[in-house]
């Protein structure tokens, strides 16, 4: 009995799994609807991919262009693209490292890897979202030289069809030197000829092992993971790229291991100065370049950068920044534009007597013919937009006191010292304003009665390029003895007076392809809450900001450790100034004199004001010309 119910189970499992002659030609018709679709959706992008002219894979882009902000063009951002590397050039050890890195059977496709694109499919259409891609290195290619922008199925199913054209029109010796010649390496070195003489002064044929496997290793993170900006995430890099040769067969453990330990020695000479290092504002747009997107710039050498960059404004601050350290070299040159406006002639003489008996140190150095720039006095100056709609644009600015030596000082690093006490201070304010442990206006005794925790946390959270103290140290975290960047400075101060929030102090307004295709474009009205809107109020108003008689904002404060003078001047809906003045050197002789905080202070403090001035006069006339 027991036997016949077993049997019967199993002849119930028979029927269930029994198809119907019905089930069966609904299940052939939806295979071949199914094969249909795909084979029109085949057909269609294969149409559309004849729309694209393959000639382009091997046609050199142009220059990246920067215009100010009425259109006009300003300068290079980068050189043209360097002649192609021929395959004749190429060390095996750099075709092994990229093939095993990004594509590891190139050579047996036909441009796409169909399993890998099938796989990437049902995983982003399993999680609804772009996750994963299946890139080879011809759609790589492709997605650069057309470029294909944005992670979505249709960009991606147009990428295979167009790599298949690409694969039926060049051979593989030519798809792997066109993507060679293309790609971006990070600190603005377009293809490898370019970084291998950047990196390690080198032509590409001259390039060992470890040279290759680094180069390979940073296209992945191509700001991140270059020996240049993280020397520690490079070799990581490097080590996992070797890792893969092994896995490929294509080195042995010994080669891997001596590779793996040897240390990446870069050779950077002065003939590798960066393109488009010939003035403040290129070096500025560059660098905010290689703070975006790294899609915005694999494969898109050719942009057109639309700039906020007030030419009036820009030539105005050169020419003032020169006036102002020549009059603190010389005491007989007292600029003009410092005088009252309703000053009169024994006002100016007298002040002009006061600026000439300001003591000057035997160890100051005038700036001579020659351009010799070392160990002179320098200067910072940024003009920055606060107006509704346009907060955080760069109007102008000036980075030293010539481009020539290729130094932006904003990206220089200085201890803060009392211009950090607004942000600790903040740390104080509950919401709605309340000053909850402000003490005598002190960022110390104020840090101390809040605590080292939670002063730490805000700063943490502002994500400062800093190696802030430790709690054995609080005391210097809350007095800004600590290095930190002189944009973060100004970009921090620019918060405080603008309710917190986070704006980008921003010179590239809009990014354009080559091709007209808009890829970023600056939104200050999306600038997130970077400070709590009710301490950034309560502290706006208090020392070391100090309110004038036109309601303009002013802090003006010395660095720690000799590290110069650094003066904000700010009216809400108009412009902020920043001004810092001192020496490379802190240490040198010059720095330490005892006369220099004195004039340091009177020049920076009034320069400021000159430039704010000015600028708010140029926007001024520039809105009634519009409104006319």
């Amino acid at each position: 009995m027991f036997y016949s119910k077993q049997e019967n189970r199993r002849k119930g499992w028979y029927r269930a799994l029994r198809i119907s002659k019905r089930q069966m030609v609904a299940l052939c018709v939806l295979l071949v609807l199914l094969a249909a679709a795909v084979l029109a959706v085949a057909v269609c992008y294969h149409l559309r991919a004849r729309d694209y002219n393959t000639a382009e894979v091997v046609r050199a882009g142009g220059a990246s262009v920067l215009f100010d902000s009425s259109g006009k063009p300003v300068a290079n951002l980068t050189g043209d693209l360097p002649q192609p590397v021929t395959w004749q050039e190429l060390p095996q050890h750099l075709v092994n490292a990229f093939v095993a890195r990004e594509d590891e059977s190139f050579f047996e496709h036909g441009g796409v890897v169909f399993s890998s694109v099938v796989r990437s499919l049902f995983r982003n259409l399993s999680s609804l979202e772009y996750k994963q891609g299946a890139s080879t290195i011809t759609m790589q290619l492709t997605r650069n030289v057309f470029e294909l922008q944005g992670k979505s199925l249709d960009r991606k199913l147009l990428e295979v069809a167009l790599a298949q054209r690409v694969e039926g029109a060049y051979d593989k010796q030519t798809i792997l030197c066109q993507y060679l010649s293309r790609i971006y390496f990070g600190q603005s070195r377009y293809g490898v000829r370019d970084a291998a003489a950047y990196y390690f002064g080198k032509e590409v044929r001259a390039l060992n092992l470890v040279e290759c496997a680094t180069l390979a290793g940073l296209v992945r993170g191509p700001s991140i993971f270059n020996p240049v900006a993280s020397m520690d995430k490079a070799m990581v890099v490097k080590r996992e790229t070797l890792d893969r040769m092994l896995e490929c067969g294509m080195i042995s453990q010994a080669e891997r291991d001596a590779a793996a330990a040897a240390p990446i020695e870069l050779h950077i000479g002065a003939a590798a100065e960066a393109p488009g290092s010939g003035s403040y504002p290129t070096m500025w747009a560059s660098r905010e370049l290689e703070t975006l997107n790294a899609d915005l710039l694999q494969g898109n050498r050719s942009l057109s950068v639309a700039t906020s960059l007030d030419l009036d404004i820009q030539t105005y601050l050169e020419r003032a920044v020169e006036t102002a350290l020549t009059a603190v070299e010389n005491p007989h040159e007292f600029p003009d534009a410092w005088l009252p406006k309703d000053a009169t002639p024994e006002s100016v003489k007298a002040q002009k007597d006061a600026w000439r008996k300001m003591r000057r140190p035997l160890s100051l150095r005038r700036r001579g013919l020659d351009n010799n720039l070392a160990g002179l006095l320098q200067c910072c100056v940024l003009v920055v937009d606060s107006r509704r709609g346009c907060k955080g644009e760069v109007l102008a600015l000036v980075g030293g006191r010539s481009a020539v030596d290729g130094v932006d000082r904003w990206s220089r690093k200085v201890l803060p010292g009392r211009v950090i006490a607004p942000l600790v201070f903040s740390c104080a304010c509950l919401p709605g304003g309340e000053e909850m442990h402000i003490v005598s206006k002190d960022a110390v005794l104020t840090g101390k009665r809040i605590g080292y925790g939670v002063v730490r946390s805000v700063f943490d959270s502002l994500e400062l390029d800093a190696q802030l103290p430790g709690r054995e140290r609080e005391e210097d975290l809350f007095a800004g003895r600590f290095r930190v960047q002189m944009v973060d400075l100004a970009r921090l101060l620019f918060d405080m007076q603008n309710l917190g929030r986070g704006y980008r102090l921003s010179l590239a307004n809009t990014v354009w392809s080559r091709t007209g295709a808009a890829l970023y474009a600056y939104e200050p009205e999306k600038a997130p809450e970077y400070i709590r809107r009710e301490s950034a109020q309560a502290v706006a108003s208090i020392p070391p900001f100090v309110t004038q008689d036109d309601r303009s904002v002013v802090l003006s404060e010395p660095l720690e450790g000799n590290g110069g003078h650094f003066v904000m001047v700010t009216r809400e809906k108009g412009v902020a100034v920043f001004v810092w003045m001192g020496f490379d050197n802190p240490d040198s002789e010059v720095a330490r004199a005892r006369e220099m905080p004195r004039l340091l202070q009177r020049a920076a403090t009034s320069l400021a004001r000159e430039i704010f001035d000015q600028a708010r006069a140029v926007l001024r006339t520039k809105a009634r010309q519009k409104e006319s």
